[in-house]
């Protein structure tokens, strides 16, 4: 296989299973770790055994050093947990805080028009987007327990529907297009939702999708410092 990835989570790996198979999909090997190696020989081996790297968990202090110097140089999409990144950019210690990424309040995202009988699991319609390229042959996104993230600098990849909306309690923030579920900035893609798992890779084009994206940011990626 020509490519390797690497997916960082506390979860069973069969939680991805769908994941792991699109990624072989595209010969890709894959491998699972529930957590970063903080030696400078493992990170400096993994800055070349592993051409993209999914952290779909929030790495603990031992793990900063290895998601700092990882997430300067190589692919990397990320979940980051919305409490914990709320909670941390009070003080600025959360590692994306660094990046330009803070979350003042925790805005809930749903969609009254979920055809999923729950609105905190959306379906995104690929049509809707205002980054069209990562969306060839894809129509529909599937994205759940969402919030909403900005920050300046990064480019939208996932928005919302019309009917869209991001909450603070009871209280409309945002809708519609203007409430962001992904991010990008050069190799650093992060998610405010889940895209991954199983139920959302089955309930949209999320394969097709995440498949586009690894394209795009292997081709297109720079260095973020």
């Amino acid at each position: 296989m020509d490519f390797r990835a690497l997916i960082v989570t506390e979860e069973e790996p069969y939680i991805y299973r769908e994941l792991e198979e699109a990624l072989l999909s595209i010969d890709f090997e894959v491998e699972f770790i529930s957590e970063l190696n903080p030696d400078l020989s493992w990170i400096s081996n993994s800055e070349f055994r592993y051409d993209v790297f999914f952290l779909l968990k929030e790495p603990s202090e031992n793990e900063i050093p290895a998601v700092s110097s990882l997430s300067k140089i190589k692919v990397m999409f990320i979940k980051p947990d919305s409490y914990s990144l709320h909670l941390k950019s009070k003080r600025s210690k959360h590692w994306l805080n660094a990046k330009g990424i803070f979350l003042e309040d925790v805005l809930e995202v749903i969609d009254e028009s979920s055809n999923l009988s729950d609105p905190s699991k959306i379906i995104l319609s690929a049509s809707s987007m205002k980054s069209q390229e990562y969306f060839e042959d894809v129509e529909n996104i599937a994205a759940f327990n969402a919030y909403h993230i900005s920050a300046d600098g990064w480019k939208v990849i996932l928005n919302g529907n019309r009917t869209t909306r991001a909450l603070m309690g009871e209280l409309i923030m945002k809708a519609g297009k203007d409430v962001n579920l992904a991010i990008r900035n050069d190799n650093l893609i992060v998610f405010s939702c889940d895209v991954f798992s199983n139920e959302p890779m089955k309930a949209g084009d999320n394969v097709k999708f995440i498949q586009n994206a690894i394209e795009i940011m292997l081709e297109g990626a720079d260095i973020v410092e």
